[in-house]
């Protein structure tokens, strides 16, 4: 494992970008991807398993789309119906959705599950699953009965690659993160906890992986909040889709036995930042990488009344097809952006109102700003827009991720 970077980060020092890191950065948890046959007529990865060494705490988030997948139902199910428990492994396939499958669906989902807990020697409600590809065709149960021993295996350290690469669908590139951090918490001194994870859109799945120390309740709790903030303001499609799954496993190997984190205290805070700043960078990768994207869009909303209010306008502007259409084109025609916010209905007086491109004035007063378009287009790039705006009504902010919508 390469050494650590340092994050320019106020209230942690000590945290540190892990360079090539990922879902297996933290320790006690190792993942594969392999093989197995959902996509016919060639050899590309397509199942990738993801197992603690021993039954785990673990959080869930699944979709909120009334018609959920049926590997969704047996999670839920694996997880009591609470989105928290013990856990030994997350298996994910790509190729087929089983979604919009029936009984039928449920069967194949359950049978992945008791196909890995029988290789893994665990509970099959230890065992989460997840799908993505192609909805309403019932999957095939055999390239789960190729794939799962095979996953298990060759499950290592070294696997997080393979198992991020293994449920790409649209995305050219496999989206991983890992971070590091130094606890100042008294009761955590000298312990170094790693956060990483793994994510595909535009249907969401997404494994993250800690070694602090954490109960399933406290667990969920920060994943929640960290979901809040960054998975939950990706604009990718209209909506929840029937697959959407986060997984967050907490293996506790950081500190000695028998000290999980509680609630409200120093390292806490510490967790909760660390894992906001990995879920950040897996919503920025699953913004800028999927179908028909060429650029990222970074809409900063500032100033605003309270956060609702933000989350309206950076929504509303994350939303407009025509200021994703406009960045695409690299146009200068920004009043499309100011009408997102007009009818985003939040409180705030227009003259107020400043809206910056790549940090060159666009709005001011409630008039459009003459400003230099050729130096627009520079400092825009090819990779990353970024769209900053100041309500100037209050003190609530917010950031929604998009991407950029090519005519046709």
């Amino acid at each position: 494992m390469r050494r650590p970077r340092a994050v320019r980060h106020p209230e942690m020092p000590s945290l540190a970008t892990i360079d090539e890191g990922g879902v297996t950065s933290a320790l006690g948890f190792t993942a594969s991807g392999v093989h197995a046959g959902f996509y016919e007529g060639n050899d590309r990865l397509d199942c990738a398993l993801v197992s603690a060494d021993v039954p785990c705490p673990c959080a869930a988030l699944f979709t909120r789309n009334a018609f959920s997948a049926a590997p969704v139902d047996v999670s839920r199910d694996h997880l009591r119906r609470v989105s928290f428990g013990f856990v030994r492994a997350v298996l994910i396939n790509s190729g087929n959705a089983n979604a919009l499958t029936g009984e039928n669906g449920l069967e194949v989902a359950r049978r992945s599950a008791s196909l890995a807990s029988g290789e893994l020697g665990c509970r099959e409600d230890e065992v989460l699953v997840a799908s993505t590809g192609i909805m309403g065709s019932r999957p095939p149960v055999e390239p789960f009965e190729c794939g799962v021993p095979l996953a298990c295996r060759r499950a290592s350290r070294d696997g997080g690659h393979d198992a991020a690469r293994a449920i790409l669908t649209s995305g050219a590139h496999p989206k991983e993160a890992a971070v590091s951090y130094r606890s100042t918490d008294a009761a955590y001194r000298g312990c170094t906890f790693t956060v990483g994870g793994m994510a595909k859109g535009p249907e969401m799945l997404l494994v993250l992986t800690t070694d602090a120390p954490l109960s399933p309740a406290l667990a969920y709790r920060a994943l929640e909040e960290s979901a809040s903030a960054s998975f939950n303001k990706v604009i990718v499609d209209a909506g929840s889709s029937m697959n959407d799954s986060c997984f967050l496993l907490a293996s506790g190997y950081g500190a000695k036995p028998g000290k999980p984190i509680r609630e409200g205290t120093q390292a806490f805070r510490e967790f909760s930042e660390a894992l906001k700043e990995v879920s950040g960078r897996l919503a920025r990768c699953i913004a800028s990488d999927e179908q028909c994207v060429s650029c990222l869009i970074t809409v900063h909303v500032v100033g605003a009344f309270d956060e609702a209010d933000a989350d309206r306008v950076a929504r509303s502007v994350a939303h407009s097809l025509v200021v994703r259409s406009t960045v695409a084109g690299r146009h200068a025609n920004w009043s499309h952006i100011v009408s997102s916010i007009g009818y985003a209905d939040a409180l705030f007086m227009r003259e107020r109102v400043s809206v910056d491109v790549m940090g060159v004035p666009v709005l001011r007063r409630g008039a459009l700003c003459p400003f230099d378009e050729q130096r627009l287009l520079r400092e825009a790039g090819d990779r990353e827009i970024v769209i900053r705006v100041d309500l100037g009504a209050g003190g609530a902010q917010t950031t929604y991720w998009t991407g950029d919508l090519p005519p046709g």
